[in-house]
């Protein structure tokens, strides 16, 4: 029942109520860590009604939670590279919260980074995998970090 209680947290923070001319995509994956678990992982990329110099830029919303319901929650910036025209490579820098209930990475604040490649299945849909990094950036001196793989399905809201 917890764990529910998270996932609808999740869901919350990242906005999947707020309007579709706000939000460009929706990224859903599974993720395995090399200690062995397995999680999932929910993305959402923004663009549309900002301002200023952060107008033209590529904000991203994401939530990752492993079979140990340790729970990371961040915002920041997101990039696809198309290098042709179905292959991408997708990177990503989020700061954000990390809620240690069973893995202790030193702190609450957490940074992390994503580089994957992946392809485009139709106009909107993709499929990727993904690695991403979960570090304290030394805030704390336990900082042992975290690896996880992901494959995670791409659909563009239109």
């Amino acid at each position: 029942m917890k764990k529910l209680k998270v996932f609808r947290l999740v869901i919350a923070l990242l906005g999947f109520g707020v309007s579709s001319a706000l939000a460009d995509e929706v990224i859903v994956g599974g993720l395995a860590d090399p200690d062995g678990g397995g999680g999932i992982v929910v993305e959402r990329h923004f663009s549309g009604d900002f301002s200023g110099p952060a107008k033209d830029w590529p904000w991203a919303a994401a939530a990752r939670i492993d079979a140990d319901s340790d729970f990371w929650i961040g915002f920041g910036l997101y990039l696809d590279h198309f290098v042709s025209e179905t292959v991408f490579i997708e990177a990503s820098f989020m700061p954000g919260y990390y809620n240690p209930k069973d893995t202790d990475l030193g702190g609450n604040i957490h940074f992390r980074s994503l580089l994957g490649i992946g392809i485009a299945l139709t106009d909107q849909s993709s499929i990727s995998l993904s690695i991403d990094h979960l570090s304290n950036g030394g805030l704390t001196s336990n900082n042992p970090g975290s690896e996880a793989i992901a494959l995670r399905y791409k659909y563009r809201l239109f």
